[in-house]
């Protein structure tokens, strides 16, 4: 390289990265541009990303590198499963002392993104014109794709799409040996999983068409594939994929998350702000189940260099040689698992396939196929650049590319408005700001914020992650991860309910509660009573072993009333009148249909409470259960416990094989029946499904009879 060429090569990184900036000043304004705002990390999984760092940089070095189990408790979480993009989490750590408090790294990131997108599409793009010219107006192609443009509304991490085009150009590039051609799937490990799923589909694709044509053999096959796995499983294990099983890993939802047949020419959008159309002069069109996961409009130039894409490949004038070759291969693929077993055109189904269960558990790691149309999008922008330079190459192609430039801006101009100086992060909806008095510096006085019933992703997140921004707790399982382990977050639901049962103090200590189920609110009351102090602010119940607010009188401010009284009825008590008086009853271990018409029982423990007041106290009242198996051809056995006062009144040993209902007496006061279940059995136990959530058996319907 001589002095001239490293001059121009300086010049054109310089340029690369102004546009960058200025385009990410653009998508964020300049705000959120700052590493030290973080007001703009708070809708859907944007507070995912931010919480999973801040609980990640305040901990202790573990191993592996990226465990975070801070965040998330009981559930071995990682920086990998908040989608934090690991390799920056890892790095920002080891730089953590000289990083201000209020501090993120995602505008960082996408500057970077933008950057890397404009760096390998120009190589991609000059490695075939070699014409600097032609090439640099063909980056503004690829840095306002659309599909680069609608994550950085949604789901940050996944603007990392320059990771597919950095693998192309390694495979476009011959020269280049096996290790340099496999960086870019190790290295998108450390990004998204989905980067690598994706990356790993081509990278077997291209190796058994180089088998077929003979340039390899099944033995190099086989030891190349063996190498790749071998490091990649290296790096999973080191950013702490593997701190859950593999089948957590797991989830539903191939053939619902998918891409629309329609999708290369729907310009319909959307973001966590609003809905709106991609295109000035096509129409928006109909979509089913979830299938934004598989927005891919190309733009009215994208359809065009679709259409010369077909025709070329029809007529055999391949520019490219074998390479185009590969790449028709890769995008019908490709294409195809997007679609999934779901084939739908707009509204329309087309056909759906019934998968074979195993079939479906191996395309589950993929729930989210639409994604998997990003190269074949690429790969039509690419392909139909090099053909206008070659069809037009002595017809001043740089004029003829710039005009379709304009053309394609003009179209999607609609869409870019919505994101325009961090437009997409300003959400003017119903998210109410926890500004109380009573949510201050809460973290000074608890280490630890706990959800009363654990699960992951739950309505209280959505309340609290913005607030949890501005707190410092070291502790959590207020969490929204991408994959948790499903038995212990289970298991974790029923052994809290067994230590509120048994008044367990201990795990109040240093820790708040929250909740906003009442009847867990009043079961714990009914417990714990006055050791205890219960909160309602926001929507939310909070409970502690210590006041929050000393010049708050409870009894004053925060009436809990456990168990209504309420007169006795001889008809079911699923009936519409009846629902409320039901619901008030409710206590551990449910849970109820939406139609109200059946109670499951939900794991080893069940209650329900009913308070009798002496004028309301009928004599020889009793209530009737009537009762099934949740699964059919599986019987089990329980019990029904009748309690008043702490103390046993009657045991009934129930076989359900025997008994399709049973009879419990009623007494003045509140009565406490408790179902504890031997032996519940989950989907996951029966080789059925991957819930791990215990079920037994259903009430059908409860009345009271004299």
């Amino acid at each position: 390289m001589n002095k001239l060429q490293k001059i121009n090569l300086i010049k054109f990184h310089f340029l690369s990265f102004l546009i960058s900036v200025l385009f990410t000043i653009y998508l964020l304004g300049f705000d959120y541009i700052k590493p030290n705002n973080i007001d703009w990390l708070y809708l859907g999984d944007l507070s995912q990303y931010q919480l999973g760092w801040e609980f990640f940089r305040d901990d202790e070095w573990r191993f592996p590198l990226g465990a975070n189990p801070n965040y998330g408790l009981y559930l071995n979480s990682s920086i990998v499963f908040t989608d934090s993009i690991p390799i920056f989490a890892i790095f920002f750590k080891l730089i953590n002392f000289i990083l201000p408090e209020n501090f993120q790294y995602f505008s960082i990131w996408i500057i970077l993104c933008i950057y890397l997108q404009i760096l390998f599409s120009f190589k991609i793009i000059f490695k075939y014109t070699k014409n600097f010219s032609y090439s640099f107006i063909s980056i503004f192609f690829f840095i306002f794709a659309t599909i680069l443009i609608n994550r950085n509304g949604i789901h940050l991490s996944l603007m990392g799409q320059w990771i597919i085009l950095f693998y192309f150009y390694y495979q476009l590039e011959n020269n280049k040996n096996y290790y340099q051609k496999i960086l870019p799937i190790l290295l998108s490990v450390l990004i998204h999983f989905y980067f690598t799923i994706i990356l790993f589909f081509i990278f077997i694709l291209i190796k058994i068409l180089c088998l077929i044509k003979n340039k390899i053999t099944i033995k190099t096959l086989f030891f190349e594939i063996f190498i790749l796995l071998s490091i990649l499983f290296f790096l999973m294990y080191l950013s702490g994929y593997f701190v859950i099983k593999v089948d957590d890993g797991l989830g539903w939802g191939y053939g619902y998350y998918n891409f629309n047949l329609n999708s290369f020419f729907n310009p319909t959008g959307s973001n966590y702000v609003s809905n709106f159309g991609w295109s000035r002069f096509l129409p928006k069109l109909g979509l089913q189940n979830k299938e934004q996961e598989g927005f891919a409009y190309l733009g009215i130039v994208g359809i065009f260099f679709l259409f010369l894409c077909i025709f070329n490949f029809f007529k055999k004038k391949n520019y490219l040689g074998f390479k185009g070759n590969e790449f028709l291969i890769i995008s019908i693929f490709l294409i195809v698992l997007a679609t999934s077993n779901n084939i739908n055109f707009g509204n329309h189904n087309l056909y759906y396939v019934e998968l074979n269960k195993y079939l479906y558990l191996t395309l589950s790691s993929i729930r989210a196929s639409g994604r998997l149309i990003w190269p074949v999008y690429y790969i039509i922008f690419i392909f139909g650049i090099l053909y206008i330079y070659k069809i037009f190459y002595k017809k001043k192609p740089i004029l003829i590319l710039l005009s379709l430039l304009i053309i394609q801006l003009i179209d999607i101009s609609p869409g870019l408005l919505n994101y325009k100086f961090g437009t997409q992060y300003k959400f003017i909806g119903d998210i109410k700001s926890l500004d109380k008095d009573i949510w201050k510096n809460l973290s000074k006085n608890f280490q630890i914020i706990r959800l009363a019933k654990p699960e992951n992703n739950t309505s209280i997140y959505s309340k609290l992650s913005r607030y949890m921004l501005s707190e410092n707790f070291k502790k959590t399982d207020i969490i929204y991860l991408a994959r948790v382990n499903r038995e212990i977050i289970t298991s974790k639901k029923y052994e809290l309910v067994n230590k509120f049962n048994s008044k367990n103090k201990k795990i109040f200590e240093n820790t708040i509660f929250v909740a906003d189920d009442l009847n867990y609110i009043r079961n714990i009351y009914f417990k714990y009573k006055n050791e205890l102090y219960f909160y309602f602010v926001d929507d939310i119940w909070l409970i502690s072993n210590l006041p929050i607010l000393k010049n708050i009188d409870i009894k004053k401010n925060y009436n809990i009333k456990p168990f209504e009284p309420y007169d006795l009825n001889p008809d079911y008590m699923f009936e519409d009148d009846l629902k409320a008086k039901l619901n008030s009853s409710l206590g551990f271990g449910w849970k109820v249909s939406e139609s109200f018409d059946e109670l499951v029982l939900d794991g080893y423990f069940s209650s329900l409470y009913f308070n009798l007041s002496e004028n309301n106290c009928l004599k020889n009242e009793k209530i009737r259960f009537k009762f099934k198996n949740f699964y059919e051809n599986k019987n089990f056995l329980f019990n029904i416990q009748s309690i008043i006062d702490d103390v046993l009144i009657e045991n009934l040993i129930i076989e359900t094989s025997d008994k399709k209902e049973a009879y419990i007496d009623l007494k003045c006061g509140v009565n406490e029946i408790n179902f504890l279940v031997k032996e519940p059995l989950s989907l996951f136990d029966m080789r059925k499904g991957l819930s791990r959530e215990k079920r037994s058996i259903i009430l059908n319907s409860i009345e009271f009879v004299e």
